[in-house]
């Protein structure tokens, strides 16, 4: 069904829903206080396109994650196994920590760096704003694309406490309690937590005896609060608050699958510089295929094809993936100081954790499998000779040990302070200012994992005299950077009128980045071979290949045994000594230099050889193997904004708004990559909306806006030697303009209607040429002129309706909600393998008060009919386009889905001491 007759359908329930209520008794829709320009003020007073959820709100329609925010929220997009936000086409689109988010995120006004903080229960979370658009003014830190402001529930005068118990369907269980009261006269405290466990996931492993995947989580939070009143014009407010992960779930975690078969040639085009595990579960025989029944498989599994073809969810690997958060501390403080017509406020605070993602790289249960040998192979001839005495080394066919693992990490702590000093007083010149400061030092994996073989392997004792290789990791790119950003900023409002407000804001932001990556590549595969054997002379012996060398590849050791068993007496003795294992490319594929030094790399630059042949090296490898450089540069920014609202009465006003909004430049860290660094991004937004009460009973609000983007940082994989990398480069023009509508109607006091609706075009317009690696037809550069931005689905739509019948002994509210949304694409290149196709789904709900609100009853579906939802689009999964096996040749990528979770029924008691 298309989105129009979606739309159609849905707007019929409408008009007969208002229709049957248009003569019944009227009712007041309740106003909503918000914070969102740093003082309070009603929604429908503040000139910036907003979406703000109260904890009421959140458990009358049942909003629970940061991905039930984004339904109900125009242009806003979560991808929930990436922890990454965008809005109106504008995000974040890797998780390199050295490129910034664009979508910034506010807990109690500390700037945090994770999205899924947002969600958190609405026992602890008073209220949720969203502001879209770029707010470079007030929030300046990530805030080009927009802003959500997370606010705690805080202490209360009169003792209160509360539990609430959830149980759901693949045994969810979520017990959450607050406690809240006053300590002495002016000093309050809360303490609050929740213990969450779902132990079963929604995919299931065919792999027998290991674990379900996806959303199977055990986790605890808990909050302390204190509150002060410090004489008659200090307040204090500090938050701690900490979090342990032991998951299956969860940012990282198992979200999706692969709608595609297996890739089984023996190089997979991701990772060539180990065997493609899944090669053993190749259909071809003879030299393309493996050795008859050399297949080996972990718990004696029998699957050879993706099960997810069948039942998409279930999978089949043999390393369950886990994610670990630990170590989360965070300490938040605000205080203000009360002057007779001034506020001076501090928010600041500082953060840490530290998170572990682990899993199977291959994504298959597969051990081991043999390559078969090639007629007339070196290790044919060698083993006939061992077989007949004649050899003092034998050779096989070449065992490839399969089990490939994976281990992501982040470990960030950052502090920020701020301090802005406000007006209070009643005039019509409004004003504040402020200063804010932001450092963070991280750790973590590049674009990609670090990646390892399970096991031993010769991955251990790379050849040639490089280090060794204990822990077998065949690609590790990791880096430790510090982050910091300075701004200043002001805003003034100027009542010029009764009816006419301006506004002028200013701020001015530095980033630095600064620290140290570093790179290790070692390969043992097909791909780093054929160039080394010529390389010592041995051409003549046929190619460096596993099907010639077999079980003798890189055994460089055994060469001078070869060379007598071959009849050539002692003439390979002398390439005796340079090991038996794996070849390391480290220095290989690092970028080299031969026209001055790389943008954003401050390592030395040491020069070898002369004229056309002199190489320049910006990095050093150190004893360990591993290559490094140290990474360096700023960027500035004079960001703000201007409008002006008109309010002909008091339930009208509408406002005209420009706003600049920028982010910090990105390094690729992790990637060591030829270039780096990518520019800032910079967007003027030009928005006019309208935000109108037609009585007591009916709230419009609206806005139309065009963003005028620039830069956008956009990671492009791209081939470096025998591996794929994520570069990021600047798109240089993009447009990003639509629609968005938030209705509210209550036309009879029980019932209440809710519409919201994003229209969102979007385009980039200038570009370089690109690769799209997942191309195997067209494989040169292409424009993208004229494709949409990642993440931004066209239409969005979202419609609720709750009807309350008020009973002597309590109240019965049932609900319903319709969601809908548009395909997008995971990145610039417009096609299908990387969208997500367009999806809608059904949620009911019930809620039972009983007078005296002492307790609360709620049961609710979501996803009544057991629709595959999409929670973003992800990039498609490279494949190869083989010009001699049939079943390795495929014209393009195959496309991953991620999954927004099954049917979930479940029931909610909540009940107040």
């Amino acid at each position: 069904m298309t989105f129009k007759h979606h739309l159609m359908v849905s707007s019929v329930l409408l008009g007969v829903s208002l229709a049957s209520a248009a003569s019944a008794q009227v009712n007041v829709i309740e106003e909503l206080v918000v914070t969102a320009e740093k003082r309070e003020q009603s929604l429908q007073d503040v000139p910036v396109a907003i979406s703000a959820f109260t904890s009421k709100q959140r458990d009358l329609v049942g909003i629970s994650t940061v991905q039930d925010l984004t339904n109900f929220t125009p242009g806003f997009v979560y991808q929930s196994s990436n922890d990454r936000s965008s809005m109106r086409g504008i995000g974040r689109l890797t998780n390199v920590h050295a490129v910034d988010g664009a979508v910034s995120i506010y807990i109690d006004g500390l700037f945090t760096t994770s999205t899924v903080l947002a969600g958190g229960p609405p026992l602890d979370v008073e209220r949720v704003e969203i502001l879209r658009g770029p707010q470079g003014t007030l929030y300046g830190r990530n805030a080009i694309g927009g802003t959500v402001n997370v606010i705690s529930v805080r202490p209360t005068e009169d003792f209160y406490a509360e539990v609430r118990a959830i149980a759901e369907n693949y045994d969810f269980t979520n017990l959450q309690m607050a406690v809240s009261g006053p300590i002495t006269d002016g000093l309050r405290f809360r303490v609050s937590g929740y213990k969450l466990d779902q132990r079963k996931g929604y995919f299931k492993n065919v792999n027998a005896g290991l674990p379900s995947e996806g959303s199977k989580r055990d986790e605890y939070q808990v909050q302390a609060q204190i509150e002060a009143d410090l004489g008659e014009n200090a307040d204090l407010w500090v938050s701690y608050k900490t979090l342990v992960w032991h998951n299956r779930g969860g940012p990282g975690a198992r979200a999706g699958y692969l709608n595609g078969p297996y890739e089984t040639g023996r190089t997979d085009p991701n990772f060539s510089i180990v065997y493609n595990s899944a090669h053993g579960y190749s259909p071809e025989t003879g030299v393309n295929g493996i050795v008859p029944g050399s297949l080996r498989q972990f718990n004696g599994s029998t699957t050879t094809s993706n099960p997810a073809l069948v039942d998409n969810h279930t999978f089949n690997t043999n390393i369950p993936q886990r994610v670990r958060l630990r170590d989360v501390n965070s300490l938040t403080a605000n205080f203000v100081y009360h002057l007779p017509t001034v506020d001076v406020k501090y928010v600041g605070g500082i953060q840490e954790y530290k998170y572990d993602l682990y899993g199977d790289t291959d994504a298959t249960s597969v051990q081991s499998y043999q390559i078969p040998l090639a007629p007339g192979s070196i290790c044919g001839t060698v083993g006939a000779l061992f077989a007949a005495g004649r050899s003092s080394v034998n050779c096989s066919p070449l065992t490839v040990n399969a089990n490939n693992g994976y281990h992501y990490f982040e470990y960030p702590k950052w502090f920020s302070h701020e301090i802005n000093i406000s007006s209070t007083h009643d005039g019509p010149l409004q004003w504040i200012v402020g200063a804010f400061y932001f450092n963070e030092k991280y750790t973590g994996t590049g674009s990609t994992a670090d990646f390892f073989l399970v096991g031993p392997s010769s991955l251990q004792t790379p050849i040639l005299g490089a280090r060794p290789n204990p822990e077998n990791y065949w690609s590790t790119g990791n880096y430790a950077l510090t982050t910091r950003s300075k701004a200043v900023f002001g805003q003034v409002d100027w009542q010029a009128t009764e009816q006419v407000k301006l506004t002028v804001g200013l701020r001015y932001t530095k980033d630095k980045k600064f620290g140290t990556e570093y790179r290790r590549i070692v390969c043992n595969s097909d791909a780093c071979y054929p160039g080394l054997y010529p390389a010592l002379g041995l051409g003549a012996f046929g190619p460096g290949t596993a099907a010639n060398w077999g079980s003798l590849l890189g055994n460089l050791t055994a060469l001078p045994a070869v060379g007598q068993a071959l009849g050539l007496g002692n003439a390979l003795a002398p390439l005796g000594g340079l090991g038996n294992g794996a070849m390391d490319l480290t220095d290989t594929l690092a970028p080299k230099s031969t026209n001055g030094l790389i943008e954003g790399v401050k390592t030395p630059s040491v020069c070898t050889g002369t004229g056309a042949a002199q190489v320049c090296r910006q990095y050093v490898i150190g004893p360990n193997g591993i290559a490094s450089r140290e990474l360096e540069d700023t960027s500035d920014a004079v960001t703000g904004t201007a409008g002006v609202q008109w309010e002909p009465d008091d339930d009208t006003m509408a406002y005209a708004r420009y706003s600049r909004g920028y982010k910090a430049f990105g390094f690729s860290a992790g990637g060591f990559l030829a270039d780096p660094k990518a520019d800032a991004e910079t967007v003027n937004a030009y928005e006019v909306g309208l935000k109108k009460n037609f009585g007591t009973n009916l709230q419009f609000n609206a806005a139309l806006f065009y963003l005028d983007y620039k830069n956008l940082q956009a990671p492009v994989a791209v081939r470096v030697g025998a591996t794929n990398v994520t570069q990021f480069v600047n798109v240089e023009k993009s447009v990003s303009k639509g629609a968005e509508l938030s209705v509210i109607w209550r036309p009879i006091d029980p019932l209440r209607l809710t519409v919201d609706y994003g229209y969102n075009p979007t385009k980039i317009k200038k570009s370089l040429l690109l690769v799209d690696v997942n191309d195997n037809i067209n494989t040169g550069a292409v424009s993208i002129v004229g494709n949409a931005l990642p993440q931004a689905p066209k239409h969005k739509f979202a419609l609720n309706g709750t009807y309350t019948f008020d009973f002597e002994p309590g109240d019965l509210t049932l609900g319903a909600t319709y969601l809908y949304r548009s395909k997008s694409y995971a990145n610039v290149f417009e096609r299908e393998y990387n969208s997500a196709p367009s999806w809608d789904q059904v949620d009911l709900r019930a809620i039972w008060a009983p007078e005296g609100g002492k307790y609360t009853v709620i049961a609710y579906v979501k996803n009544v009919l057991n629709d595959d939802g999409y929670a973003a689009a992800v990039a498609a999964s490279q494949r190869n386009n083989s010009a001699t096996v049939a079943s390795d040749r495929f014209p393009n990528g195959a496309q991953v889905y991620e999954l927004t979770p099954p049917r979930i029924y479940g029931v909610e008691l909540q009940y107040r001491f």
